[in-house]
């Protein structure tokens, strides 16, 4: 599985995390309708979720939304501990028969919930 990070993102996943995990910058229109790609994006406004999610399903694009805290990430686990959970996160959206999927989750990767 490809997976894509939205170029807001990338301040809050170190280039280690993101070459452990094999993330790949996104260009607008790159995936659109690959069934092993995943566009990890933030989560800017909670109200155009579901707006921002039936435009991607139609598009034929899984999605993770990424929740941004509020005060600041300035108590953001250890990278080691959010590199296993993200690797979790990515075993769950593998193992998704129906595609393409939603979720939502914090950067610290916990708190997962399908859309």
């Amino acid at each position: 599985m490809k997976l894509f990070l939205d170029t807001n993102l990338t301040p809050f996943f170190p280039a280690a995390l993101q070459s452990a995990l094999g993330m790949l910058p996104w260009k607008e229109g790159e995936f659109s309708g690959k069934r092993d790609a995943v566009l990890l994006t933030p989560e800017l406004n909670v109200h155009r979720t579901p707006s921002h999610w039936a435009i991607l399903r139609k598009l034929g694009v899984s999605v993770i939304f990424v929740s941004l805290p509020p005060e600041g990430v300035w108590f953001l686990d250890e990278a080691a501990i959010r590199q296993k959970r993200w690797e979790d996160i990515l075993r769950k959206c593998n193992r998704q028969e129906t595609r393409p999927f939603a979720f939502r989750c914090d950067l610290n990767g916990t708190r997962l919930k399908a859309l």
